[in-house]
């Protein structure tokens, strides 16, 4: 069993919490996750909207520093590498959720690609210097369109989750390479205005992207918990659209309330375990390894 998961937020809950990657008792554990034959794991360095400027970028600083340690401490963790994706370890990929991390200046861009940044989400809920989030009615700024340019000039993919729907489509106008959202769910199966709407699916697959569906019950049906079968809906409805290859895995672990049977990492094999009783092995594959083991190959510099 192989599993590729966009996005947790495992580093900001490790720092609050004053834990580390491995031996936590949250949702996600790099021991507890040691039960597959390949796994690659997306740690986001999650900045709260409050956060903003020095202090921002001194908070990626500090939970970048978190999973640094981890690779240099221990060899069940790894550097992410697209070409050589390591078997019975954690293949950890750092990322970065809300653009206000590199406090304003474009120059950081560089500097977060030679640290490994993979992915980089332009903005959380609210807004900052880059873009508006779902809780903002603002679109990309001039500054945003900008990064956009630097972030893809430095190879580093653009994240769509949590932008508003202005700046999705602002972001349209300039971006020349595929985007991703890492952790988004159907707007036509569960109207929260975090998910995606049908032209923002299409437009995702037309750019060849991948889509992360999201395990928080929120973005499933609205409510404290969901089923397998509810979460199955949300697959169907991007298969519908064309999706089939751009279908993956963001489960939001450590960041969002999880359904109850599918709380912590563990678990994961009783989803895999279902999703075969409903779909083709080849394509259960798809949506857990293939597509996004593919996306980087063919995305990353």
């Amino acid at each position: 069993m192989r599993h590729f998961d966009l996005h947790c937020d495992t580093l900001s809950r490790c720092r609050s919490q004053k834990q580390g990657l491995f031996g936590n008792d949250g949702a996600l554990s790099v021991e507890r996750g040691l039960i597959f034959d390949q796994w690659v794991q997306a740690f986001a360095v999650f900045i709260d909207d409050e956060k903003r400027g020095v202090k921002a970028y001194r908070e990626f600083l500090a939970q970048a520093e978190i999973l640094q340690k981890a690779i240099a401490s221990d060899d069940r963790i790894v550097p992410f590498d697209k070409d050589n994706i390591r078997e019975g370890v954690c293949n950890a990929m750092l990322t970065v959720e809300n653009g206000a991390a590199i406090g304003g200046k474009l120059e950081r861009i560089e500097e977060f690609a030679q640290m490994g940044v993979k992915v980089f989400s332009l903005v959380w809920n609210g807004e900052n210097e880059l873009a508006g989030g779902v809780h903002s009615e603002m679109g990309l700024t001039d500054f945003g369109r900008k990064a956009v340019r630097e972030l893809e000039k430095n190879g580093i993919i653009i994240d769509v989750s949590h932008l508003n729907s202005l700046s999705f489509w602002d972001l349209c106008e300039v971006a020349e390479r595929p985007f991703i959202a890492t952790h988004s769910n159907c707007f036509e199966i569960c109207p929260n205005r975090r998910n995606l709407d049908d032209l923002q699916i299409e437009e995702i697959i037309r750019r060849k992207g991948l889509i992360g569906i999201n395990f928080f019950p929120i973005f499933i049906n609205g409510e404290s918990d969901a089923t397998f079968q509810e979460l199955r809906a949300h697959i169907r409805r991007i298969i519908a659209l064309g999706g089939e290859d751009c279908i993956a895995v963001g489960s939001d672990f450590d960041g969002a309330a999880m359904p109850s049977r599918l709380d912590r990492i563990e678990k994961i094999p009783d989803w895999h375990e279902n999703l075969l009783k409903h779909f083709d092995p080849d394509f259960v594959e798809k949506i857990t390894f293939r597509n996004a083991e593919r996306f980087f190959r063919e995305n990353l510099a």
